[in-house]
């Protein structure tokens, strides 16, 4: 299976919109508070948790800038459901006890039985990320000095809490899955991605310094014991070694071929290992086809042209299920090469190179660093008596021990949290210079005016030493102009298609004109003619009327 095992077992729970401010730790000790205080069995706390990349703003980005996704893994399922049954109890009891006098008649618990809601609330305490909970203000223990009238000074920090979600569905059914195209999937690839991806994962197993009976080759005599491997199917193998990839090293083999940083990248599908990618079937009878049908439309489009080449009639017959260079076959063949090529360098690094050199060292002068940090700091926290007795001096303390080794043992475990942000302040000098050397911040971008045709537009914040905004204004009248441009092509080519229209309409009347003439040579006499007449009382001119003739008188 391609599934990680916590996944399979549906042992873990994911974590959303968890703020910058909330650290893995506090999230850690938050769920461990669900699952009591008693150790029972399927009831035991967390055993890790982790965090994805923070999600840098970006127009259209749904969720908050900032934010990550955090994923809890149990030691068993049971723990698990203990767990988020614990958190929605307390849930019920915050929602009864918010909505009490309003809903007062609401008051039903969840029955046995019944499905969980898809989203809890989880409350945690992120007063401080070290989990410090008093003011060391010299450094050495001492109180914050008063300020005024005021004698009694509070020492304890501020208590912060925020909400975060925790969804109850399972993780395993909303893996995402890929399949392969015909291409990819086909025979001939598969005896040479074999070997490939079996170099790949020994190098990583080498580098990463997997213990004997744990890697690959283990895994593999302990599926096929004897001479079984020698007759499995490389397909199978392939199988295995990509599924192995992805489920210990991160690595993602048909997408890529890169390994990600962390497990939550994989599980938030934020990097190509979170995809799982099946094999197409039947591939090489849809290459076959393919391939039949177009060698049939190069014989049809010989017949057609009356051109005759000897064997066209078995051209169809002889079609072999050849793998078509496309751009992603291209384009896999360029990734393998390249983590091939980048084995070969960690091989020749050795264990010993986590990173890279640079890096390596710049952790190195860290850990010795805190080191010394470390001893000053217990130097520091110690008060000395003339008899050999040691006290705390930290200020809420001040315990007296028989000598200064019970004291350190007492710091170290007591105050643990002082020390570890004391030790964190030696991180502080390379992230500042890592920060300044990085070219592309995780900042929020600037907002530029870029008149009233566009407005206000966000440009990213650039460069170590002298950081600057692109002016996105240049850019964005290039882009009208070449929408304008596009949009006069096109009305220009509706124009002149709408009067070659026109024009043949006009062509086509006039044939049928000069038929209707050629029929108007023979005159029916039968055939009764329609004509409008249009008749005009406008300036009608009147004939005078004739004068009346006198009548002659008889004379009888």
């Amino acid at each position: 299976s391609h599934l990680l095992s916590f996944i399979k077992s549906d042992s873990c729970v994911k974590i959303m919109d968890v703020p910058p401010n909330v650290s893995d730790e506090q999230l850690l000790s938050t769920l461990s508070y669900y699952c009591g205080t008693v150790k029972e069995a399927g009831k035991e706390p967390p055993t890790a948790v982790w965090s994805d990349a923070v999600r840098v703003p970006v127009r259209g980005l749904l969720m908050d800038p900032y934010h990550r996704v955090a994923f809890a893994v149990f030691p068993s399922t049971a723990a698990k459901d203990a767990m988020l049954e614990a958190l929605h109890k307390a849930n019920e009891e915050a929602e009864r006890h918010h909505h009490r006098d309003s809903h007062r008649g609401d008051d039903r618990r969840r029955r046995k039985g019944e499905t969980l809601p898809r989203i809890l609330d989880l409350d945690v305490d992120c007063t401080d990320v070290y989990g410090r909970r008093e003011v060391d203000a010299d450094g050495k223990g001492g109180a914050p000095p008063t300020s005024g009238k005021k004698k009694d000074v509070d020492t304890k920090l501020p208590t912060k809490r925020c909400t975060v979600f925790v969804s109850t569905a399972m993780l395993a059914s909303s893996q995402p899955v890929s399949v392969l195209s015909a291409a990819v999937s086909s025979r001939e690839r598969i005896s040479q991605d074999k070997v490939d991806a079996t170099t790949v994962a020994e190098t990583l197993d080498e580098v990463r310094e997997i213990d004997g009976g744990k890697g690959l080759t283990d895994l593999l005599f302990l599926l096929y014991p004897g001479n079984e491997l020698q007759t499995v199917d490389d397909e199978d193998i392939l199988d295995i070694t990509i599924a192995y990839l992805r489920r210990v090293h991160l690595f993602s083999f048909y997408n890529g071929c890169t390994a990600a940083i962390g497990v939550a990248d994989v599980l938030s599908f934020s990097h190509p290992a979170g995809t799982i990618h099946l094999r197409l079937r039947d591939a090489d009878e849809i290459l076959t086809k393919m391939a039949e049908e177009k060698a049939n439309q190069a014989v049809s489009a010989m017949a057609e042209d009356g051109e005759e080449k000897e064997d066209s009639g078995g051209a169809a017959e002889d079609a072999k299920p050849v793998a078509p260079k496309d751009m992603l076959v291209t384009r896999l063949n360029d990734s393998i090469a390249k983590a091939l090529e980048h084995g070969k360098v960690l091989e020749e690094q050795g264990p010993s190179c986590l990173v890279d050199a640079e890096t390596d060292a710049i952790a190195h002068s860290i850990e010795v660093a805190e080191k010394e940090t470390r001893e000053e700091w217990i130097e520091n926290h110690g008060i000395h008596d003339e008899d050999g007795r040691a006290r705390c001096s930290f200020h809420f303390c001040r315990k007296l021990f028989k000598d200064k080794a019970f004291l350190h043992k007492h710091l170290l475990k007591k105050h643990s949290d002082q020390l570890r942000a004391e030790c964190a302040k030696c991180h502080d000098g390379p992230m500042m210079a890592t920060w300044d050397s990085d070219i592309c911040r995780p900042v929020p971008s600037v907002l530029l005016d870029c008149g009233s045709k566009f407005g206000l537009v966000p440009s990213a914040v650039k460069g170590s030493d002298q950081p600057s905004a692109a002016d996105p204004e240049p850019e964005l009248w290039r882009k009208e102009q070449a929408r304008m441009a596009e949009a006069d092509r096109l009305h220009r080519e509706r124009m002149a298609a709408q009067r070659a229209a026109e024009e043949e309409m006009r062509r086509q009347q006039e044939e049928a004109n000069v038929g209707e003439k050629r029929k108007s040579n023979f005159v029916d006499p039968d055939d009764m003619v329609e004509e409008k007449v249009e008749l005009s009382f406008v300036e009608v001119v009147a004939p005078p009327p004739k004068k009346k003739k006198k009548k002659k008188k008889s004379l009888l």
